[in-house]
């Protein structure tokens, strides 16, 4: 309604006054999001979740609460064992979502690869024809994500991803790199380049602990960061940060929960897609801060989707602290609707 209030200064006329919307005077809490999400909802959206065993009724129940927006799924978790088993489940999922689901798994190729026996699993190191294939496989089960391509440059044999990397030279592992994302996008399917900033100068896997990599800047420019600049040039749908710890990067905290990570790769790289996290129930996490508690700062530094792998109870811990977080302001509401605007603009939303 308008309601006129008096005159101008400078010339008599009215001046109007616009009454507030019930949604501009509405709570935190109350507002509806991008696409209409109310905030439950968001918070559901910018988890990736993975859970044990295969889908019953109570994680049914669970799933219908909490609209998690990322399903993981792994070797790990015995979801099902073959297609008959997953299919199944992803629509089951998929089915009660009142937002767009993202089913995920890491089929890399070599050693890492799902374990269902319509996706065949090519040796490494794969190539563009090799990933569509195993890439247009997953597809038909119905997963939209492939967590790759592994984008770390090994240091040598010795390098903890010695096997899953692509070799020890920048350019040749950014050649690849940039081959397997085209591979994975002529196959309709998303990538997520990965273990931003780099994983391949450790010996330490960080499902135990926290790697530690003593390089200075301009040898992370050099030598880390080309592949992550071809995948980000081949358009990468996600980069998905690594439990990393670079001292000339950050002092005080792992790389995925250090704004100077993200000022790195959304200023410096340039990245326009989303930002996920590796399993925040891993070692390099948990031996120093609880699960719920680094999903928090992982969002708040600039993060867009956090990963918890395998436990629903962990998952449901996550997303009462992010709740309690935005409630609190420790993550605004705002950096909440960006994280969710930049998934909501993933192709095949």
């Amino acid at each position: 309604m308008l309601v006129l209030v008096g005159l101008t200064a400078c010339g008599g006329l009215p001046v109007a006054q616009v009454s507030p919307s019930p949604q501009a005077s509405a709570s935190p809490a109350q507002q509806l999001g991008p696409g209409g999400l109310t905030l439950d909802e968001e918070i559901g959206a910018v988890m990736m979740v993975g859970f044990v065993g295969p889908l019953t009724n109570s994680v049914l129940a669970d799933w219908t609460r909490h609209q998690y927006g990322g399903l993981l799924i792994v070797n790990l978790n015995h979801n099902g064992a073959s297609a008959y088993d997953l299919s199944p489940l992803i629509q089951q999922l998929r089915a009660i979502e009142r937002h767009r689901l993202l089913v995920a798994t890491d089929q890399e190729g070599g050693g890492v690869c799902i374990a269902i026996g319509s996706v065949p699993c090519k040796p490494m190191p794969v190539g563009q024809q090799d990933t569509t294939a195993m890439a247009t496989a997953l597809k038909a089960l119905g997963f939209d994500l492939d967590l790759g391509p592994v984008s770390d440059v090994c240091s040598g044999t010795a390098s903890i991803m010695w096997g899953r990397c692509y070799g020890t030279s920048p350019a040749q592992v950014a050649s690849s790199v940039g081959a397997v994302v085209d591979g994975i996008h002529v196959a309709g399917m998303l990538s997520a380049a990965k273990h931003f900033p780099g994983h391949g100068d450790t010996t330490v896997s960080s499902e135990a602990r926290l790697p530690r990599i003593d390089e200075s800047l301009a040898t992370l420019r050099a030598r880390e960061l080309p592949p992550f600049e071809s995948a980000i040039a081949h358009h990468t749908d996600f980069v998905l940060l690594g439990h990393l710890f670079y001292p000339a990067l950050d002092p005080h905290r792992s790389a995925d929960l250090s704004p100077a990570t993200f000022h790195l790769l959304r200023t410096e790289l340039g990245f326009k897609g989303a930002i996920l996290s590796d399993d925040m129930e891993m070692g390099a996490i948990t031996a120093s801060t609880p699960t719920p508690e680094a999903a928090v700062e992982f969002l708040v530094a600039g993060g867009d989707m956090v990963m918890v792998a395998h436990h629903l109870s962990v998952a449901d811990a996550t997303y009462d602290a992010i709740k309690s977080a935005v409630a609190s302001g420790r993550l605004p509401r705002s950096r909440l609707d960006d994280a969710v605007k930049t998934l909501q603009a993933l192709p095949g939303g």
